[in-house]
């Protein structure tokens, strides 16, 4: 009896642990990236795993600069990047040239029959130097415009009106005049730094045109350098350099700061977890000193070439970045702006945003999309954007003049890119575009 007890179990068992025929098997597909990215897939993620069932999405996220020093450890080491990850524009031209991603031009992404529907100076931007391989397909941009206090404005007798500040602002005597209505000493600023004035003539980052010559005094560049020293020189900025920081945050939220200049996607950092108290407070306006089509930053989605999940990588790619609804969706969720142009065919692109005071954000960060022009990537651009940064400020600092600022600015950053204009060289060289 105890043995014909034992064998009975025995039998159970096997059933029990055999796998039931036809049983789904789920298929982990795992995300990198940062904050907001995360709440923007959270948006969509439903309706992709309803349409690939017995695949899970699952999410890894952490800090910008964590999450691309991690990615780059796991790129070199072979293991540990996820399926799909997001890049930031800057990590995208360190890594377009060389191995360690999937080139989405080749079989079987096939990803340049999707060219026409993207924004050009962003598909560019994710292109090899020789035009054969593309790494990642555009998920978002940044048209960029100056968030601006209506409140404090209108208290100073600064016109609040979006169309009105555009005018005032299209010469930076305009701005300056506006900086010293709203100074209070001690208490209230324009702009965290005078820096910025100079600093936004690279939102681009074009640093280098195609011949790879420098240009750091592009057109009314030294105009705005000149005008940041008088910011300076009079007191009438907040001298805070780190527009991120908890100190900026914190004026930003009170007014003591107000404006801000950035990308269309900070609106929805103000909204979010920078000043979401301040509804209708807001206005938006085009960038001061003639910079009305500028784009900051907006980020791409990879595949790196140790995914174990390639194909389905590309399937969730595609429904996130190249198809309409899922990037309204997700822009509806963390103002993250479309890069897909048929996406701004939907009608919440007419739509007033009560945050900015009833405005319609969105119509012109469409202008500023559409007029927006391609430039020149290279190896050399995240170093020669730090090395302009530490010139300019510490210029500032020490009361030099337009001239002194950009001369060391220049040896800087010669300085700081040797080893990757060598190589950015050979690149151009081996394309036969030198």
């Amino acid at each position: 009896m105890r043995k014909m007890l034992a064998l009975l179990l025995a039998v159970l068992f096997v059933l029990t642990a055999a796998p039931v025929a036809g049983a789904e098997q789920t298929t982990v597909l795992t995300v990198g990236g940062w904050p907001a990215g995360d709440t923007a897939f959270k948006a969509i993620i439903p309706a992709f795993e309803a349409a690939h069932p017995g695949v899970k999405v699952e999410l890894v996220f952490m800090s910008t600069t964590d999450h691309h020093q991690q990615l780059a450890t796991a790129i070199a080491a072979g293991s540990g990047a996820s399926d799909v990850v997001m890049l930031e524009q800057a990590w995208v031209g360190r890594f377009k040239d060389g191995a360690g991603f999937e080139n989405l031009l080749a079989e079987p992404y096939n990803a340049g029959e999707l060219k026409n529907d993207f924004v050009e100076y962003k598909w560019n931007l994710a292109t090899s130097v020789n035009g054969e391989q593309m790494i990642g397909l555009v998920w978002d941009i940044g048209p960029a415009t100056l968030f601006y206090r209506r409140d404090v404005f209108e208290e100073v007798g600064l016109p609040s009106d979006p169309a009105e500040v555009d005018e005032l602002f299209k010469t930076w005597d305009g701005f300056l005049e506006a900086a010293e209505k709203v100074y209070i000493p001690g208490k209230r600023w324009l702009v965290p730094s005078a820096s910025y004035l100079y600093e936004w003539f690279w939102m681009n980052r074009d640093f280098y045109n195609e011949k790879l010559e420098l240009n750091v005094e592009k057109e009314g560049a030294l105009e705005a350098l000149n005008a940041a020293i008088t910011m300076r020189q009079k007191g009438l900025d907040a001298q805070i350099d780190d527009m991120w920081s908890n100190e900026a945050n914190a004026a930003f939220g009170s007014g003591a700061i107000a404006s801000v200049a950035a990308g269309c996607w900070y609106g929805g950092f103000i909204k979010g977890w920078i000043a979401p108290d301040t509804s209708g407070k807001w206005g938006v306006a085009h960038m001061p000193g003639g910079l009305s089509t500028s784009n900051w930053g907006g980020s791409y989605l990879a595949i790196p070439s140790q995914s174990q999940n390639k194909e389905l990588a590309w399937e969730f790619i595609k429904f996130a970045c190249a198809d309409a609804e899922s990037q309204n969706t997700m822009f509806e969720a963390v103002d993250y702006f479309p890069g897909y142009i048929p996406a701004w065919d939907s009608e919440i692109y007419s739509a007033e945003d009560p945050f900015f005071g009833g405005q319609k954000t969105r119509e012109l960060w469409v202008e500023i999309a559409k007029n927006t022009k391609p430039t020149f990537a290279s190896l050399m651009d995240s170093a020669a954007e730090g090395a302009m940064q530490t010139a300019v400020r510490s210029g500032l600092n020490e009361n030099k003049t337009a001239e002194e600022i950009i001369a060391d600015m220049k040896a800087r950053i010669e300085n700081d890119t040797r080893d990757d204009y060598e190589k950015m060289v050979e690149l151009m060289e081996d394309a036969g575009l030198m």
